[in-house]
């Protein structure tokens, strides 16, 4: 087939006759479908892989698949839809025939592309189920569950594995039946509302019942369509849970529809507590402002200002701290304004501060904004009796009021009086003082009664374009439009540019201009002068060789762009305008060569889709110009990086090879002579970027660079080369890379460890490993197979790779990489069935390790994570190695073993056991006992030690609450070792604060069923409620017991022990006030009432901070005096959240 030339001068008549000439051969049957070669043009193979694809030629698709050119490949991916939809190539499209014959033989990014390919296409849901399968034990296997069957799908998401949200709305789209499985998809509770959403119209109640489900705290926000279908359909179910929707309703559509039911009020007192919550409140003034004025009279002054029947408590406000922000004269602009106007003024009277009579004057503003005389009458009232306001007090004022009320609306009384008032603030006076707003009134008034604006006002002015007013007419919008047209039309007519200072201002004008007529939705051609005064602005700038910026005049409306074509490459300088030059005229790069130079030598541009559509559709023309432009350019002082990305763009392989030949280093340290700057720079991004080439380059290119001081360089290339290329070229590769120096070697394990299966890998680092030293190589190796080992999901090589990994393990030495230790600690990435073992080997190894190595942090992360896999650890290695000597290391400064002590009690597999694990180390707590009032040099004592250990013991147990047996028996031995060996005197409150430990733990262990819940966190919350009664009891016996010992003030101390029991167990508010008020029983027993005083928590939120109020009425009704000045002190003295 000869050459071919696109006719056609623009890139969419050169794409239209390439069209045309597929179809012309197609239809005449006369072509020869010869293998594509990188010699010939792009346009020549892109032909014939077109026909390719239209007369499904198989064979020839497959073996452009295969190209190394990935414009080759990509196009015969793209083209060939019907390989992959098609039914009779099922032979080929299947996973079995596509990784064991194309794979091999593709690169890395086709054969990636070629699979996203399949997956979007492919319908047919046997096959894509068989997909599935292949990928099942890959992460990425989700993706391909689009299309599969409803019962597979659901299958797979019962028994296998959770999947992400845009995958559950996908499905959820295709069949309502998946909202039923919106707990297996991976969410956080909180933002399963969120997900479910756009079901809500559809499926309603199914949505609803996931929106109310305890576990989901926030409800997302409705927006008013959705809120006015909820409060259409399900009213009473909204009204009735109004509790959980309350924050997600559009307030405006729920407020409407309250109006209309004339139900405002009755609502705010039935769900007061809710309204109190701050972002509720802050919507407060709708509900108020949309009830009958009488009605909302009586309810803000009984609610909010007498207080005779207040809506909220007295601490509500204090909650977020708006007590002393809301001021009671604040509630007047819901009054009729007559009224208000009264009362302010009284309370006007009495106020002596400027700043508080501002405000007062402020609230008015609301009540009066939407009638004329009542404005009238406030401006008269500030001008009569407020005219000596200091001027920062005024301005608030002023500036109030301008921003809610029309000011050009006013009568000529009422402006006269402002205008007095403008006057007294000297604004018509030039001063420092920011008056903007009054100057956008005054102007806006003169310009729309046709009256001159002051000169004084103009130069003050900062002239904006007004489009946030939005009470004019179209004849006042046309005169205020204009005033502010010419008068930046002035401003442009006067700018002279001798210097560039000026001429950039001259810019900004201009984009003002702009600005302005987006903003007020006009045309561009409409103003030639516009574009005249740029077209002057682009020939200035040439003249004088200017650098300013003149883009933000062609971005500021895409639509204008059209009219400024011929100008774009002078405004706008970018791949974006050049592409838009090839489209409409290319001719334009060759006119402005001078800037595209300037443009293609730039370091900091990327032109990479102009450089390819030149390379396809120019190669003769612009292509073959550009490309002796970067030559002529490329032994210049800089624009290396530019130049030579350019060159490899647009060169076919054979010359880019050619190229890099020419500048080989001959020496692998570089000389930065003056000489030889330029070579060391053509050299260095040579290197960089050969990987850019089409197609790939041959790796021994990049690795005549990859040495010595070019290696770092050279990184990029290689990296992505050894990346790409195929799993056959890899073969060829890998001995040459394998045999080179360390710093190449490293790169043949990593292509070994991504090109290769496991099978495989497994001999090439093993005799590796053998025969080298080098740590570095070691490390690389033992990391390989880490990650190999990690992330496999076949039993058969997972062992192989463990087999492996054991050997290196046992081989490690002290002069390994640190690496290497640190990958020792990453125990939590290992698969749980070899956890245990990988832990215990890692241990021993860094136990053995030299101080001097600095590796005791991965020591130490490996003893913190003793408690995830205790149960995977041997209790001899835990007692002789782990914890061993238990002594020191109980009492050790290195706290990390106490979890360590504290899971291992707890992994026993019965009660038994974990009495038998304790017994292998009571011998630790009768040292810690015995060394009692032992200080250590950083200030803490065995004591707290002990305590610490107490608290890991309880707080592992709590996270593994479903998994362990409830430890009954050893929280009572450690009672009793307690009693026995610490004097209760000093121990008092450590002592009784474990005693209710203990007893809590036998109260759960007789309500075991609760431990059916799915989660700890559930399981504690429910066990908490279960057992709040049984413990109150309990605690109150304790109490009196000690009160009949010690006497009466042993309260206090007793209540420090409850608090720490609380403390210990998690803080649960819920469970704390629930507890407290069962403790309340006896109103006989006074000590029970001074320490639930103590006790009670200072920060509530929502239902709990009701339950508090209810237990401050209880404690406050008390008829004993101690109570009371109990009560008094704690709920009193300090705020209440």
């Amino acid at each position: 087939m000869p050459l071919l030339t696109l006719e056609g001068g623009t890139l969419g008549e050169k794409r239209r006759h390439f069209h045309k000439l597929v179809a012309d051969a197609i239809v005449s049957k006369y072509y020869e479908l010869t293998p594509v070669i990188d010699t010939d043009s792009d346009i020549d193979n892109l032909l014939r892989i077109e026909i390719a694809c239209k007369t499904r030629n198989v064979d020839y698709v497959i073996e452009v698949m295969k190209s190394k050119d990935m414009l080759y490949a990509a196009t015969a991916i793209k083209k060939s839809t019907w390989l992959i939809t098609d039914p009779q190539y099922a032979n080929i499209i299947n996973p079995e025939h596509l990784h064991t014959q194309l794979k091999p033989y593709m690169t890395t990014k086709a054969f990636n592309k070629l699979m996203l390919h399949i997956r979007l296409n492919l319908k047919d849901e046997s096959r894509v189920e068989a997909f599935y399968e292949h990928f099942k034990e890959t992460y990425c296997a989700w993706k391909w569950l689009l299309n599969c069957s409803i019962s597979f799908i659901e299958n797979i998401i019962q028994a296998e594995r959770l999947i992400p949200v845009w995958l559950f709305k996908r499905l959820c789209k295709r069949s309502a039946s998946f909202l039923s499985y919106i707990m297996r998809v991976e969410l956080y509770p909180h933002q399963r509302g969120q997900s479910v959403l756009f079901m809500l119209k559809s499926q309603t109640e199914n949505v609803l019942n996931i929106l109310e489900d305890y576990t989901i705290s926030i409800i997302p926000r409705m927006g008013k369509k959705r809120t006015q279908f909820l409060l259409k359909q399900h009213s009473r179910r909204i009204f009735d849970n109004f509790q959980k929707y309350n924050q997600s309703l559009d307030v405006n559509v729920f407020v409407k529809h309250l109006k209309y039911k004339k139900d405002i009020k009755n609502f705010l007192y039935q769900h007061a507590s809710v309204m109190s919550h701050y972002e509720n409140f802050k919507t407060l003034p709708l509900f108020i402002q949309n009830m009958e004025e009488t009605e909302r009279v009586e309810f803000v002054m009984t609610s909010f200002i007498d207080k005779t029947k207040p809506i909220f408590n007295e601490d509500d406000f204090d909650w977020f701290g708006l007590g002393p922000v809301i001021h009671s004269y604040e509630w007047y602009e819901f009054f009729p304004f007559d009224m208000a106007f009264t009362k302010i003024k009284n309370l006007i009277q009495k106020q002596t501060s400027p700043s508080e009579r501002c405000a007062m004057l402020s609230v008015l503003i609301n009540s009066a904004k939407h009638n004329a005389e009542h404005i009238k009458t406030l401006l008269a009232y500030v001008f009569e009796k407020h005219i000596n306001v200091p001027f920062k007090f005024k301005i608030k004022f002023i500036n109030n009021l301008l921003s809610n009320v029309s000011t050009h609306e006013f009568d000529e009384a009422t402006w006269n009086i402002l205008n007095q008032i403008f006057h007294s603030m000297d604004v018509y006076t030039e001063t420092e003082n920011d008056v903007q707003l009054c100057l956008e009134s005054i102007i806006m008034r003169k310009v729309l009664n046709d009256e001159p604006v002051p000169e004084v006002i103009k130069q003050k002015y900062t002239l904006n374009s007004f489009q946030n007013v939005k009470t004019l007419n179209e004849e006042q919008k046309r005169k205020l439009f204009t005033y502010v047209f010419d008068s930046l039309l002035e401003k442009l007519k006067h700018k002279t540019y001798e210097k560039e200072s000026d001429f950039e201002k001259t810019v900004n004008t201009l984009r003002d201009m702009f600005i302005l007529l987006k903003d007020w939705n006009k045309t561009l051609t409409d103003f030639p002068i516009l574009i005249e005064k740029i077209k002057e602005l682009i020939k200035a700038k040439e003249e004088n060789n200017w650098t300013t910026d003149m883009s933000c005049l062609y971005n500021v409306n895409k639509s204008w762009r059209k009219y400024m074509f011929e100008e774009s490459l002078s405004l706008s300088l970018c791949e974006e305008t050049c592409l838009n030059a090839l489209k409409h005229k290319p001719q334009l790069l060759t006119r402005h060569d001078k800037q595209i130079h300037r443009l293609r030598t730039n370091d900091t541009v990327s032109l990479r889709r102009v450089l390819a559509k030149l390379r396809v559709y120019w190669p003769d023309s612009l292509a073959r110009h550009w490309t002796e432009a970067y030559m002529q350019s490329l032994n210049g002082p800089s624009g290396h990086k530019a130049i030579i990305n350019g060159i490899f763009l647009l060169s076919p392989i054979d010359q880019v090879v050619q190229l890099a030949k020419k500048y080989v280093p001959s020496e692998t340290k570089m000389n930065w002579s003056d000489s030889n700057q330029a070579d060391i720079n053509i050299q260095k991004n040579i290197a960089k970027q050969l990987h850019v080439a089409r197609p790939l380059v041959p790796l021994g290119t990049v690795l005549w660079y990859a040495k010595g001081d070019y290696l770092q360089y050279a990184v990029p290339s290689l990296s992505a080369i050894l990346s790409n290329i195929s799993q056959v070229e890899s073969r060829e590769y890998l001995p040459q890379l394998l045999d080179d120096p360390v710093s190449i070697q490293k790169y043949g394990l990593h292509l070994t460890h991504t090109k290769f299966d496991a099978s495989e890998i497994k001999p090439v680092f093993s005799n590796i490993w053998k025969s080298t030293k080098t740590a570095t190589i070691r490390a690389v190796i033992f990391e390989h197979t880490f990650n190999q080992l990690s992330s496999s999901k076949n039993q058969n090589i997972f062992n192989e790779l463990w087999e492996l990994l054991s050997i290196f393990m046992q081989d490690l030495n002290s002069q390994e990489s640190t690496s290497v230790y640190k990958i020792l600690s990453n125990v939590k990435s290992v698969p749980i069935n070899v956890r245990g073992k990988y832990y215990m080997k890692s241990y021993e190894i860094l136990k053995s390790l030299p101080e001097n190595h600095n590796c005791v942090q991965y020591l130490n992360t490996v003893i913190a994570y003793a408690g995830p896999v205790m149960e995977l650890l041997d209790e001899d290695f835990v007692v002789n190695k782990l914890l061993s000597p238990v002594e020191s290391t109980f009492c050790s400064h290195n706290r990390v073993y106490l979890n360590a002590f504290a899971c291992f009690l707890l992994c026993g597999i019965s009660e038994e056991n974990q009495l038998q694990r304790f017994r292998s180390i009571e011998r630790a707590l009768d040292d810690a006992f015995s060394r009692w009032y032992d200080v250590f040099t950083d200030n803490f004592d065995v004591k707290i030690v002990f305590e610490e250990f107490l608290t890991a013991l309880v707080v592992s147990f709590r996270r593994k609450i479903t998994q362990v047996q409830i430890p009954v028996k050893l929280f009572q031995k450690i009672k009793h070792k307690m009693q026995q060996r610490l004097p209760l005197v000093e121990n008092y409150k450590l002592i009784t604060s474990w005693v209710l430990v203990t007893d809590y733990v036998k109260y759960m262990n007789e309500h075991a069923s609760i431990f059916t819940s799915s989660t700890c966190e559930n399981t504690w919350k429910d066990m908490h409620l279960k057992l709040s009664p049984s413990l109150a009891e309990k605690v109150i016996e304790y109490l009196k017991e000690d009160t009949d010992k010690y006497g009466s003030a042993i309260h206090d101390l007793f209540a420090d022990a409850l608090n720490s029991f609380f403390v210990i167990l998690n803080r649960d508010v819920t469970f704390i006030l629930e507890t407290l008020a069962y403790m309340l029983c006896d109103r006989e027993f006074v000590p029970s009432y001074l320490v639930v005083c103590k006790c009670i928590p200072k920060y509530c939120y929502g239902e709990s901070k009701l339950k508090r109020s209810e237990i401050y009425k209880i404690i406050a009704s008390h008829p004993s005096s101690i109570v009371r000045i109990q009560y008094h002190r704690y709920f009193y003295d300090t705020p209440k959240y």
